[in-house]
């Protein structure tokens, strides 16, 4: 196969342009290092434009696949005219810099949400590999091109810029919508391949005739409204909601729940103010906290907060049964919830 493209850059434009990209990459590694950890204050501009990152970052993700697979077909094809432009390259390296450079800002500018997150902290580390090694990559193609040389080290860095990417991504996806957002309903054979054999760590809370109330009921819901944002890997406000310990515990605000209180206890005050509040809980966007759930969450800690009384054992009323019954049936029927907030 013929692959002989006329260089557009001379040896020595060539030579600086890679100086150039040099320093660019070695300023992406940098940044982290120099940065310090998340958790301090930093100006809003920071997170202003860090949240462009959640835009961007589909740029380089579409052109990488689209490269990738103009390559494979030119060598199917063994037609050189059939390769990606070096323009797809550089544009898939620059969308994938600023890409990067956003996510930066966002990791920082957010404070505590990503504080103490070691799954935050790999996907920005990811997002500056995928970012050096788009650079790499476009620099493989101008030297092969220049050179007349035969592409194999490009298309060597080709595969290794989207497995980084691919990795970067699932990171992010877990991120922002839990490990499991892509095999939850998965058969149970794929989810067994790919490692993921429970559909979620808490049961629903379909289950029991006689349920353990935080473990069958409460946690469910938590599960679904609170944790994908206050878990091990991502403790936003430095709270963790996926135990029970660490529900009442709290965080940086203090304790979570006050058992025997419901009114008086942090998570349902966040829960009921209005949706345009910053402070509201889920933020606005995330999945709401539905009338009967609250419900059920103000009776639940009203009645003490057990982490281990039964339905049986408790005090539920007509109107708790009927909140129990709307729960159960919208999450059998996987209907649309009303959130509490709906105005």
């Amino acid at each position: 196969m013929s692959e002989k493209p006329s260089p557009i850059l001379t040896r020595k434009m060539l030579m600086l342009v890679t100086a150039c990209a040099a320093v660019v990459a070695l300023a992406l590694i940098a940044l982290p290092l120099v940065a310090g950890e998340p958790g301090k204050k930093w100006p809003d501009i920071v997170l202003f434009l860090g949240r462009f990152h959640m835009l961007v970052l589909h740029i380089p993700i579409g052109v990488f696949v689209l490269i990738l697979l103009q390559e494979l077909a030119a060598v199917v094809m063994r037609r050189a005219d059939a390769r990606p432009s070096q323009f797809a390259l550089a544009l898939g390296m620059i969308s994938a810099v600023v890409a990067a450079l956003a996510g930066f800002l966002l990791y920082h500018g957010s404070g505590d949400d990503y504080a103490g997150s070691e799954l935050a902290e790999r996907h920005l580390w990811a997002g500056m590999a995928f970012a050096v090694a788009a650079i790499a990559t476009w620099l493989a193609r101008l030297w092969a091109d220049a050179m007349a040389a035969n592409p194999r080290w490009y298309r060597l860095m080709l595969f290794v810029t989207f497995g980084i990417m691919t990795f970067a991504g699932h990171d992010g996806a877990s991120m922002t919508h839990g490990r499991d957002y892509l095999t939850q309903y998965a058969p149970a054979w794929l989810r067994g391949m790919l490692g993921d054999e429970k559909k979620s760590s808490v049961p629903e809370v379909v289950a029991p005739f006689d349920p353990v109330v935080y473990t069958e009921i409460v946690a469910p819901i938590l599960e679904r409204r609170c944790v994908s944002c206050h878990n091990a890997e991502k403790s936003k406000g430095y709270y963790r909601m996926d135990t029970y310990e660490l529900l009442v515990q709290g965080g940086l605000a203090g304790a979570g729940l006050k058992p025997g209180n419901a009114a008086e206890s942090y998570i349902i005050k966040l829960i009921e103010l209005p949706l345009d509040d910053d402070m509201h809980m889920p933020p606005d966007g995330k999945s709401q906290v539905t009338a009967a759930e609250l419900q059920v969450l103000r009776w639940w800690i009203d009645q003490g907060a057990d982490p281990a009384k039964k339905l049986s054992e408790s005090n539920a009323t007509a109107d708790i049964d009927a909140a129990l019954k709307e729960i159960a049936d919208r999450q059998q029927s996987k209907e649309p919830k009303a959130p509490v907030n709906d105005k």
